[in-house]
């Protein structure tokens, strides 16, 4: 220290917490460069896996760097100040920098370069590009804040060490969860790097005050006697070594704990906060005790032994993971509450399995740090240290998700990495053994003990696929019992791991990391599966709206059903199936016969790949183009559901194209679903959507024109008539029937249910679905617009109700089941003779009291009746038979009912006949019925009749009129509410001089 210049007390302290920001800012920056780097490269799994290489990898250069340059350096923290400002100011940069590097990319290299390798090579090179600077740049913080504090904290620098590697750390695991849980949903991406920019300004700015405090002079670099070459080499070897299993054991338990857990945003999250925590409180448990170890290879040497057993107890413990959850979930309400409290879950069950591993992790850089300084490496062995260990964890990182876990499994990967572990401790402990003694009994303890634990591993670590592949996180389920699902297929996958399943109703199904993507009927009855209609109706669309097309391409193959069905029209010339995980490509062969097409038409091709990339480097323009990938709430699925990709993908659809999106209703709630309409109808000139069956749904788009109606011919294809009929939609009117409106019709009710748009970069689904995936939340409106009680697919969309007898509900569609009750209601009202109306009592009193008078009418009563029939045929019969059941209907032979009742029975006929003027004015009118306000929920349906009648005259304004008038008073069922502001946004629309803003 300079003569007459003392330090400060609370300058250790003080840096502590500058340090602890230093470290929440780059793990900020480290999540988010995760979403953004999860776009560009397609899939979460390899963005983690890029982002934590560059991450540590940059920081291995940065700390060299700065071991290097140190030295010469008379003030390190102005220097650290320095480098934190700059970090910053990058930040600040990035989200614009990463706009023009992909943008270039898909607009101008993807194109001009050779399609394969090349391509490759420059996306996870321009990806790793885009975060490498920032990344050295962090690298270098922790070797000139150590080297700056030991210099002015004299006799301490082990405790140094160990304090900054705590805080730093505890910063991150900090940083993690904000990122996700607070900055994202609030700010988005670009915000949440903005937030991170400034935190680093501030930093940066401490940093600076706490170098004006006290100076020391640079240091001179060690003589080179002093210096132990072979333990140097030996120290770095071992830091290397410890990084990359940190790293395949991180990078394992994401894997293994998404199955237990799902494969979400939130949990990722959780999971990297609690291996960080381990690691930072490794390094405050060793920050007291390390400057008194007289050999602290030694310690290391056990440190490592330790981390490796700890590692393969987590594997023992694994299997109980999944009753774990089970137990939890069926303790927690499906509520946001109760999805709170799961995360709290997620967090502890981490902690159990990944942080006493990590714990000990925490203790070797500091360990290996303080050691390789008492060998007479001096200051410079910060960086050293710290390179070789970020090296370490680079090749980690890979290996995991390249090689060990898509060549080994989970399991062997991760005995793999401990058996690592025990093999450095046991060198560790050898190299401080005494030279003198004749044997070694701790050497020789420790190589039993480590033999032992491997042995009881691969024994007792059973990683069982009934387990695996069960979704305990969905189901509450924690295995298949010995009666339930048989796995048939299991495989660990470079991106997720994928399983078969034999369910004992006949279905056959494929799951990606718990999660049932698909399903296909194998029973002996020859019944298919509920998801069948899904995807067979997801690749007939296309085909029955286009005019001619030759060229397909499928994103997502799941179980290959929807490829299949594109090939059985002869029309197509080329399909091309873009999936990212060939795991699933293989698994999916199981479904034999039902995919063949997919496996062994010479027009089928498959591309591992991710979409976007794909399309821009093969400059392919289709026809039709079918996103069909798994579920929103999947970290890194999302982006397939966004703005950003409704805007890209047109750009690759042939003029008259179509593209087709398919959309859960359940596990998710209508808002998160209006946010995916939104942004696709943004960018699309005309869409018609359908209800495969109530929970999915399939939109149809054009960009640059109307949708057109469908060509019924093709299903009579033989190829396509065979997959059609097995489904029951073999003819024009079974297809249309689950059609349930266009853009003109829509639109306006998907801005009543939200007006945001999900976005790569504001990602609502992906922040947001996870917690109704949770809640079991459904997509009510759609599901229940099925049934609605009013006509309103007939008059919005154009769409009239198909016969009843030329529908079936063999997959229990609520609107063909409708369609068949409707009918059957008609029959029993006009056929005298029709039995059916002794089993049903508003049937008879309608036919005997309503239509014959037989005995006294009571209003109330005879109204509610009314109306509750009418809501079950109006949009549901065909016009001829609603005509004869409503407009004149023979099943009334007296004129003597109540006012009231014959002003509904008129607001009816002229509902069914299709005369909005006379259905508004008469609604209008029972309004303002004084007798009526007893009935709110009557009254309720009148309004609503009132209003989809106006719209049906064409009285726009009337629309607006009648919810000021009479909507203050009458409080809908929340449903209702939606399609009354569906009807105001409706008329609107259609005003003259109306702007859309849809």
């Amino acid at each position: 220290m300079m003569e007459g210049v003392r330090t400060p007390r609370w300058l250790g302290p003080a840096a502590l917490v500058v340090f602890a920001l230093s470290g929440c800012s780059g793990l900020i920056y480290q999540s988010i460069w995760t979403q953004y780097l999860g776009l560009y490269l397609g899939h979460a799994a390899y963005a983690q896996s890029l982002v934590l290489a560059i991450f540590m990898g940059g920081m291995a250069v940065g700390a060299w760097w700065a071991s290097r340059r140190s030295l010469r350096w008379r003030n390190l923290l102005f220097a650290y100040a320095a480098v934190e400002l700059v970090i910053g100011i990058a930040a600040a940069l990035f989200h614009p920098v990463y706009v023009g590097v992909t943008g270039f990319a898909y607009d101008t290299a993807f194109p001009a370069l050779p399609a394969g390798w090349v391509v490759q090579a420059f996306k996870w090179a321009s990806g790793a590009l885009l975060i490498l600077p920032q990344a050295i740049l962090l690298g270098s913080t922790f070797p000139l804040m150590s080297s700056g504090l030991m210099r002015r904290l004299h006799g301490s620098d082990g405790a140094i060490l160990s304090g900054l590697y705590f805080t730093n750390s505890i910063g991150a695991a900090l940083g993690a969860l904000l990122a996700t849980f607070v900055l994202l949903p609030a700010i988005g991406m670009p915000g949440a790097m903005r937030f991170g920019a400034c935190l680093n300004i501030v930093v940066a700015l401490a940093a600076f005050l706490l170098g004006c405090h006290g100076a020391s002079p640079a240091q001179a670099e060690p003589p080179r006697r002093a210096f132990a070459v072979p333990a140097a080499r030996l120290l770095l070897a071992a830091a290397f070594v410890t990084g990359a299993t940190s790293f395949v054991y991180e990078i394992g338990w994401v894997r293994m704990l998404s199955l237990a857990f799902g494969s979400t945003v939130h949990a990722f999250e959780l999971m990297l906060a609690a291996f960080i925590g381990g690691l930072a409180f490794g390094g405050l448990w060793i920050r007291r005790r390390i400057d008194g170890y007289e050999t602290p290879i030694r310690i290391g040497g056990w440190v490592q032994m330790l981390m490796g057993l700890s590692a393969l107890a987590s594997l023992v413990l694994y299997d109980h993971s999944f009753d774990w959850v089970a137990w939890f979930l069926h303790a927690l309400s499906r509520t946001d509450g109760g999805y709170d409290l799961y995360n709290a879950v997620t967090a502890v069950v981490s902690i159990l399995l990944m942080a006493p591993a990590a714990f000990f992790a925490g203790m070797t850089l500091p360990l290996f740090t303080l050691t390789l300084i008492r060998a007479g490496g001096g200051e410079a062995s910060v960086g050293r240290i710290y390179a070789a260990n970020t090296i370490g964890a680079i090749v980690g990182v890979f290996a995991a998700v390249h090689l060990l876990v898509p060549g080994l499994g989970l399991k062997l990967a991760m005995i793999a990495a401990a058996a690592g572990d025990l093999v450095l401790g046991l060198v560790l402990l050898r190299r401080a053994g005494r030279s003198d003694a004749p044997t070694d009994l701790p050497y020789l303890g420790g190589l039993v003990l480590c033999g032992v634990a491997l042995a009881v591993t691969m024994v007792a670590a059973r990683f069982d696929p009934a387990a695996m592949s069960a979704g305990v996180y969905r189901r509450g389920e924690a295995r298949f019992d010995a009666n339930g699902p048989k796995v048939l297929f299991y495989r660990d996958g470079k991106t997720a791991s994928v399983a078969v399943q034999q369910i004992p109703n006949g279905t056959r199904a494929i799951a990606t990391n718990g999660k049932v993507d698909a399903g296909i009927g194998f029973a002996e009855d020859g019944k298919p599966s509920r998801d069948e209609i899904t995807m067979v109706m997801a690749g007939l669309a296309p085909l029955l709206h286009h005019d001619d097309p030759r060229t397909a391409a499928v994103i997502g193959f799941g179980s290959g059903l929807s490829t299949h069905t594109l090939l059985a029209d002869p029309r197509l010339e080329r399909v091309d199936t873009i999936e990212i995980e060939p795991s699933m490509i293989e698994g999916a062969r199981l479904f034999g016969k039902h995919v063949e097409r997919a496996y062994n038409d010479r027009r089928s091709h498959f591309h591992i790949e991710d979409a976007r990339t794909y399309f821009a480097a093969n400059r392919s323009k289709y026809d039709i183009i079918l996103s069909e990938p798994s579920n929103p709430w999947v970290s890194g699925v999302a982006s397939l559901f966004s703005r950003e990709f409704y805007e890209f993908v047109p750009r690759h659809l042939a003029p008259g194209g179509l593209f087709v999106q398919w959309v859960q209703l359940y596990e998710i709630n209508d808002e998160l679903v209006a946010t995916v309409a939104n942004a696709l109808s943004e960018r699309f000139a005309d869409f018609r959507i359908y209800l495969a069956y109530d929970t999915d749904m399939l939109i149809v788009a054009r960009v640059d024109g109307p949708v057109g109606e469908i060509h019924p011919q093709v299903l009579a294809t033989p190829a396509i008539h065979a997959i059609a009929e097995r489904l029951d939609i073999a003819t024009a009117p079974e297809f249309l029937a689950h059609q349930i409106g266009d853009k003109k019709s829509m639109a306006p009710l998907f801005t009543a249910l939200s007006r945001r748009k999900n976005s790569d970069f504001y990602p609502i689904l992906s922040l947001e679905a996870p917690r109704t995936r949770f809640t079991h939340a459904t997509a009510n409106v759609f599901t229940r617009l099925a049934l609605a009680d009013l006509p309103y697919r007939e008059v919005l969309a154009g769409l009239a109700p198909p016969a009843a007898d030329s529908v079936h509900t063999d997959f229990g569609f609520a609107y063909t089941h409708g369609v068949q009750q409707a009918g059957l209601i008609a029959r029993a009202l006009l056929d005298e003779a029709s039995d059916a109306r002794k089993g049903d009592l508003n049937l008879a009193y309608l036919h005997d009291v309503v239509g014959r008078c037989e005995h006294a009418i009571d209003p109330g009563l005879a109204l509610n009746v009314i109306a509750e029939v009418a809501s079950n045929t109006l949009g549901y019969l065909e016009p001829a038979t609603r005509r004869s059941l409503w407009v004149s209907p023979s099943w009334i032979r007296c004129d003597a009912q109540p006012e009231p009742v014959r002003h509904m029975l008129a607001v009816i006929s002229a509902l069914a006949a299709r005369d909005g003027a006379t259905a508004e004015a008469k609604a209008t009118a029972l309004l303002r019925d004084e007798h009526l306000h007893a009935l709110p929920a009557l009254r309720d349906w009148l309004l609503r009749a009132a209003m989809l009648a106006a719209i049906d005259a064409g009285h726009f304004a009337s629309v607006e009129r009648l919810e000021a008038e009479f909507g203050k008073d009458i409080d809908s069922n929340p449903i209702e509410s939606i399609y009354r502001v569906w009807m105001r946004n409706y008329a609107r629309g259609q005003l003259p001089g109306a702007r859309s803003t849809h």
